[in-house]
């Protein structure tokens, strides 16, 4: 597995990926402020920590649009490279087919973890730069980024099934695209909750912005649903002769 990961991370060499880090996380951070500070006193209570509150408006733009959109961009890239020189003989070599999927899982995963430690680092710049008040309570902070990754398990997994089956990097992005759209709709309703491009969104929010009302619910169906997908891209890639 190190060394598929390893080769996975050189086929990404040149795609200039450092753009797409920083662009993403740019611009959600850019987009949460410019809300938070224009409508300031809406937001704030008395005993409020304005640090958390606008990290609810980070959640707001990067969790239901930029960073669903970003999930479907990464995987399509990670199985560009086998779309443009054929599938054949990556599969013709000795190693398990279900390694090959779950270093490619893994690949994008990383590139999630890389796309929210740099938003924090953002987040965190331009709070001090804006002259936020209160203490940075960053280890709150750090608890809502690790849920947001947490929650983008089950998106990874679904966007890498449709790009390993989509022959052009424009299907998988439209896909996430069109369905990204009607997210911030969606999860002010029960059906949020098991919505792929609304989970990193609601889980990423503190509990008192968030429409979940249970917890327990939400995550059983997080996890459930990761099964259920990690086990079909599992089979249909080992069982299904690409092209």
């Amino acid at each position: 597995m190190k060394n598929i990961l390893f080769v996975e991370r050189l086929k990404l060499k040149r795609s200039k990926l450092w753009i797409l880090y920083l662009i993403g996380p740019l611009l959600g951070v850019l987009l949460a402020y410019t809300n938070f500070f224009k409508n300031y006193d809406l937001f704030m209570s008395p005993g409020d920590n304005p640090w958390v509150e606008a990290w609810t408006q980070v959640a707001l733009f990067m969790g239901p649009f930029v960073l669903p959109i970003m999930v479907g961009i990464f995987a399509a890239l990670v199985c560009r490279g086998e779309h443009r020189g054929g599938w054949k003989q990556l599969l013709a070599l000795p190693i398990k087919h279900s390694d090959i999927f779950l270093g490619k899982f893994l690949t994008v995963v990383r590139m999630v973890v890389i796309t929210m430690l740099i938003l924090i680092i953002f987040f965190v710049g331009f709070g001090y730069m804006k002259g936020m008040e209160g203490s940075l309570p960053i280890i709150t902070i750090l608890g809502f980024m690790i849920r947001g990754i947490f929650a983008c398990l089950p998106l990874i997994l679904l966007q890498l099934i449709i790009s390993i089956r989509a022959k052009t990097f424009g299907i998988p992005l439209a896909i996430s695209i069109v369905f990204t759209l009607p997210a911030i709709i969606i999860a002010s309703t029960p059906l949020g909750q098991i919505y792929p491009w609304t989970q990193p969104m609601l889980a990423m929010s503190p509990e008192d912005e968030s429409p979940i009302q249970s917890y327990i619910l939400f995550y059983t169906l997080l996890i459930g649903s990761f099964i259920v997908l990690l086990l079909y891209g599992v089979k249909s890639f080992t069982k299904r002769d690409i092209i």
